[in-house]
């Protein structure tokens, strides 16, 4: 028994790691010898037979073992402290607040709300605040429980992991599709007028396919944008073609005002990822709730 409880012991520290961001902080926030938290990960990773970080002196990275095993760690932390929680009299009061899920506000309509509000309804003492969220900056991350964005998205502490994908493809404003030669295959791309998300590159690559069978084409940058509204703005705008989620492109499709260049060619999807940042204490539900919407989208494409 004593054993069993010193490996629960080892993975609430393995889950302390990770919310940390590293050994080193871990160390800071606990109190502990940096030595002695690297020996007990280290015991544990034995014990189990498998490796949980990869791990530099600057650097942690949760491996897909790592990952598998930290999941179940939250929700026996968070099955832990909710028995701490029903063994105070009031202390299920303190633990109302709502869950932040932060989203742009057309993923939230589109994809999230069906999924948000069964929860709910599987689990009525858990409320859902529901955050529209444009531009992932930091402090957009900080005020949220739960992100999804997407991609890329880069977060200082915490981690992000993939949930669904979905389609894109090119569009171009009416009068700039009149006015250029057709696309007829990706690398008919190359000769137009290129709006792309920001990047100190001038040259980006594009992905059409899925699996073994994938072409890439690099594209020089004509125009440079902060995010995909901009994009589409500036596609919309005439300056020149985009690569854009189909369901940001829906209603100006039905109204004639874009095109889709490449409705023949399958353009990779884009990733849709949950955004789980460093905190301190988690809400209670916060880890179920992440994980029941990573089951619900499964890495589906829509």
């Amino acid at each position: 028994m004593h054993g069993e409880l010193k490996q629960v012991a080892d993975l609430a520290l393995f889950a302390k790691i990770v919310q940390a961001g590293g050994i080193s902080r871990c160390a800071a926030d606990l109190g502990l010898e940096r030595t002695t938290i690297s020996r007990r990960l280290g015991s544990l990773e034995r014990n189990l037979g498998v490796k949980l970080l990869d791990r530099t002196p600057k650097h942690i990275a949760v491996t897909d073992a790592g990952q598998r095993c930290l999941e179940q760690c939250e929700i026996m932390l968070e099955s832990a402290a909710n028995a701490l929680s029903l063994a105070t009299v009031g202390a299920i009061i303190a633990n109302t607040s709502p869950i932040v899920v932060g989203a742009p506000p057309d993923i939230i309509d589109r994809y999230l709300e069906d999924r948000l509000g069964s929860f709910e309804s599987e689990n009525p003492g858990i409320r859902i605040d529901r955050r529209p969220i444009t531009v992932w900056t930091e402090e957009a991350i900080d005020s949220v429980d739960i992100g999804i964005a997407l991609a890329p998205v880069t977060i200082a502490g915490g981690w992000t992991n993939t949930i669904a994908y979905v389609r894109q493809s090119i569009f171009a404003g009416i009068d700039y599709a009149s006015q250029h030669d057709p696309v007829r295959s990706p690398f008919d791309l190359e000769a137009h007028d290129c709006i792309v998300e920001s990047s100190d590159r001038d040259t980006h690559s594009w992905r059409f396919g899925r699996g073994d069978n994938v072409t890439t084409v690099t594209v020089k940058a004509k125009h440079k944008v902060s995010g995909l509204l901009e994009a589409r703005e500036a596609a919309l705008a005439g300056l020149g073609i985009a690569r854009l989620p189909h369901y940001m492109c829906e209603p100006y499709l039905r109204a004639g005002r874009l095109v889709d260049l490449t409705p023949e060619l399958e353009s990779a999807g884009r990733e849709v990822v949950v955004i789980s940042p460093r905190q301190r204490q988690r809400k209670t539900g916060t880890s179920a709730l992440r994980i029941y919407l990573e089951s619900a989208f499964n890495k589906r494409m829509f």
